[in-house]
């Protein structure tokens, strides 16, 4: 009786785990605002967002390391110019998440290369591994970009929320020497603590929260083969020299101020830290655009070789 029991509850929590995963990690609808409910704000990115996607550019087209397509859009605005790579959030789209970056480089005649995560809008996929694999694929590009361009033309990978954790984790991997910077725009930990996090704000109860988590990660290795414990953006910083620019809100409750922090104090090399008051989750440039950018014009200024 006891062994049917556990046995039942077995398949539960693997059904659970199964059904979460697929939540959590497969390929969905990119989100873009809900123009019914939007502020002026909103429509201005929306309406930017349609402009950038439809300004002439250059669609290049790699492979990731698992053989899966990996699709980007190259604004070039100068020749031998410096290179961003912008890596949007969890199911949005580089064309708003990245359009204040677009903006920046704009106006400072720096390229930018939008790129499409793995699962995301162009890009081959139907699995979102939360950054274990794509930080692989931040380097992929890396390489691209040096391999195009030359080693003589400075590299800065920059992601927000879900990609600032990707460009943080890819940071210990071989990236070319040409890579002179990362900015982090809210990004995370890890996969588990963002997940224990937003678990915890919905359910309320530290036991159910780990219980979650833990249900999460299950169903990450049984049915997507790979582990959130893999990647940790702190651990992948206190090995590399890059010059690492760290921004974050202080109202951030999806990714805590103390991820932040604990990613600022655990950087091996030259590191920033900009703090935005009143900022919540991705609202960073929101809040204080012209210290934004400020910010990331001065970082990626003074790191140029």
């Amino acid at each position: 009786m006891i062994l049917t029991i556990l046995a039942i509850g077995m398949m539960v929590f693997v059904g659970l785990s199964r059904y979460i995963y697929q939540k959590a990690c497969l390929r969905r609808k990119i989100q873009w605002p809900d123009l019914k409910t939007s502020d002026n704000w909103q429509w201005e990115v929306f309406a930017e967002a349609c402009k950038i996607k439809n300004t002439p550019n250059e669609k290049i087209v790699i492979k990731a390391c698992d053989g899966i397509e990996l699709v980007g859009h190259y604004y070039e605005r100068k020749k031998k110019a410096t290179v961003i790579i912008f890596f949007h959030g969890l199911r949005c789209s580089s064309y708003i998440n990245g359009a204040p970056i677009y903006k920046i480089t704009k106006r400072r005649e720096w390229n930018l290369l939008l790129v499409s995560l793995r699962a995301h809008d162009e890009s081959g996929g139907n699995i979102s591994t939360l950054g274990i694999l794509e930080r692989y694929d931040c380097c992929a590009w890396a390489n691209w970009a040096t391999s195009e361009f030359g080693e003589q033309v400075p590299i800065y990978l920059m992601g927000i929320s879900m990609g600032g954790a990707a460009v943080l984790m890819s940071s210990d991997l071989n990236l070319p020497k040409s890579v002179c910077g990362i900015i982090d725009d809210a990004g995370f930990t890890t996969p588990l603590e963002m997940i224990k996090v937003g678990s915890k704000n919905k359910l309320r109860y530290e036991l159910l929260s780990d219980i979650f988590t833990q249900m999460v990660n299950v169903g990450t290795k049984i049915w997507g083969h790979f582990d959130l414990k893999d990647a940790d953006a702190s651990v992948a910083v206190s090995k590399t020299n890059v010059p690492i620019l760290i921004i974050h809100g202080d109202k951030d409750n999806q990714a805590p101020l103390s991820m932040a922090y604990k990613i600022y104090d655990s950087c091996q090399g030259e590191k920033d830290l900009y703090i935005v008051s009143g900022a919540t989750h991705k609202e960073c440039y929101r809040t204080n655009p012209e210290k934004y950018e400020k910010i990331v014009s001065e970082f990626i200024e003074k790191n140029l070789p």
